[in-house]
């Protein structure tokens, strides 16, 4: 796969980043909103079988066609395994299956093309282990992970960009979900 763990740059505010901690949680995947989209589909490996679909927003009156979605079968069993969402012409999030079991283990967001967060899941029912945040130049600045396997995220890891080691490892503050 194409697909390495790591998140972009942040430009959300602590209380924002601990907001994302305060409650167990699954990967939060979007709903494709097709109507009124046209497709346009391709068989990949010319075995009959589509594999490749792009949903567009057709411009009227002269204007640019929007591209809107584009969804992937990578490994051609039929079912899709990475979905890439668009708005207004960018890139902004993909959704991937990376075992091929039609739950997703990753999302990755984009922010003026490039990485600046990527969220995780490790146990193949889609529940959220670690995100990774990146900077504007797409350099990864922390991860925060769910090290005693409870669902909630509870460490943050602190990197210099472009370093491999963190120079600072905390516990994360969240609210309760009884709150």
């Amino acid at each position: 796969s194409a697909c390495a763990i790591g998140m972009s740059s942040c430009s959300k505010s602590n209380k924002d980043v601990n907001s994302a901690a305060s409650a167990k949680a699954k990967l939060s995947v979007l709903k494709m909103d097709t109507s009124n989209l046209d497709k346009e589909e391709f068989d990949i490996n010319e075995d009959g079988t589509i594999d490749q679909v792009r949903y567009l927003a057709r411009g009227s009156q002269g204007a640019e066609d929007e591209l809107r979605y584009v969804t992937h079968d990578i490994n051609f069993d039929g079912v899709i395994d990475i979905t890439e969402f668009y708005e207004k012409g960018e890139h902004t999030r993909d959704e991937i299956d990376l075992d091929y079991d039609g739950i997703c283990d990753l999302i990755v967001k984009y922010k003026n093309g490039l990485v600046y967060s990527k969220e995780y899941s490790l146990d193949f029912e889609g529940n959220r282990h670690g995100i990774q945040i990146f900077n504007e130049k797409g350099q990864r600045i922390s991860i925060q992970r769910d090290t005693d396997g409870d669902g909630r995220l509870d460490t943050i890891e602190s990197y210099e960009p472009d370093a491999e080691e963190p120079s600072k490892v905390s516990k994360m503050e969240y609210v309760s979900d009884d709150a």
